[in-house]
């Protein structure tokens, strides 16, 4: 019984990033939820070809290589890959990254877009706001709130119904661009505007001395980097409410013994993050010992993983001792989400903050380690 414990533990923590407290969770080379199909809940999935043609009632969340969703999602859409074709009817906000991103059909929230190729097509209608980030942008939709877009090529063929600010070297407006609001600009030189464009509000042409590659550029890889950031937040956030929960007892088990010793699991962490590589690469010598090389490696990886997820725990439990002065204090769901986006507001300080976290992450490391060899033991 113990072995198939184990065995579910180290499973469930290799998928640990796509698990997601009460959603419908998939992780495979090839994912398709046919037409039929009807997700009642949340839908999180990861894999290289992700096809979604049928519908989900709650927030829809994805990664991979090239994804095409054309189901409904009643809720949230948030995509990060490759390839990005959207056409189906989001009821929520959606937020994605990628190289190549082709969007049609409503939106009800905010649209948030960043990639190499971003083409809004003629069907999108954004209920709310839209900010595009690309190298290449082409916008023929309709925003029912204002507009930022920040590029290298920016061609609008579409509607604004506030505001429309842009930043890039090449504007130019089709003969169906239509601005209600006020135009603010930013380019070396004027825009191009096509016969049949309107804008109704104030044109503000602010001249830059160069093109903005530099500053789109920029612009892109944060909104990508935001993206990410964002997605890993909600992974490892949804991932410690799955450990908090349903594996209240092993995680308990390791969080204490984490902070029961600190520096003793930090340093055995810090010794098995390279020594497990090392002896993983020496496995492949042989042949026979090969298969047991490639096992050892994917548990190194679910270690890994699992314990990015414990390090957010053992950080709160040492905030709550060391700066609540709290001794014993069970964790719950809301502790967690502040622990989360604190641990990883603290990871982006500068070395210090980098360090501070890498510390933390190697003392949960050596304790579910630990917990891991000892319950093979037994």
């Amino acid at each position: 019984m113990k072995k198939i414990f184990l065995g579910v533990l180290v499973a469930l923590f290799a998928v640990s990033p796509f698990l997601v407290f009460g959603a419908t969770t998939a992780a495979s080379e090839n994912y398709y939820l046919s037409q039929s199909s009807v997700v009642n809940d949340n839908l999180y999935v990861a894999g290289s070809d992700v096809n979604v043609a049928g519908s989900v009632l709650g927030d829809l969340l994805a990664a991979g290589g090239n994804m095409f969703i054309s189901g409904p999602v009643g809720g949230d859409l948030m995509l990060v890959g490759g390839t990005l074709n959207i056409i189906s009817k989001v009821s929520g906000d959606v937020r994605v990254a990628g190289g190549n991103i082709m969007i049609s059909n409503s939106v009800g929230g905010d649209l948030l877009a960043a990639g190499g190729q971003v083409n809004v097509l003629e069907g999108l209608s954004a209920g709310k706001d839209v900010k595009i980030a690309g190298g290449n942008v082409n916008f023929s939709g309709t925003a029912a709130g204002s507009m930022e877009v920040a590029g290298d090529q920016v061609y609008i063929n579409g509607t604004v119904e506030k505001d429309l600010v842009v930043r890039a070297a090449d504007i130019t407006f089709g003969p169906k661009a239509v601005i209600r609001g006020n135009f603010d600009y930013y380019s070396p030189k004027e825009a191009v505007m096509e016969q049949g464009s309107a804008i109704s509000g104030q044109t503000n042409f602010h001249k830059t001395a160069a093109p903005l590659k530099k500053e789109t550029a920029k612009g892109f890889a944060w909104g990508f980097i935001t993206l990410a950031w964002l997605l890993k937040s909600a992974m490892i956030i949804l991932a410690g409410l799955v450990a908090i929960y349903v594996f209240k007892g092993p995680t308990q088990a390791v969080v204490e013994e984490a902070l029961g010793k600190f520096w003793s699991n930090a340093g055995k962490g810090f010794g098995l993050l390279f020594l497990i590589p090392i002896a993983v690469i020496l496995s492949f010598i042989t042949v026979v010992a090969s298969f047991l090389g490639l096992i050892a490696l994917f548990a190194y990886i679910a270690l890994l993983i699992a314990s990015s997820i414990i390090a957010v725990l053992v950080f709160a439990r040492l905030a709550l001792k060391y700066i609540f002065k709290k001794e014993q204090y069970e964790l719950n769901w809301w502790i967690v989400i502040i622990a989360a986006l604190v641990l990883g507001a603290v990871s982006l300080i500068p070395f210090v903050g980098w360090l501070f976290t890498f510390v933390v992450f190697l003392a949960a490391f050596g304790s579910l380690t630990s917990y891991v060899f000892g319950k093979i033991k037994q």
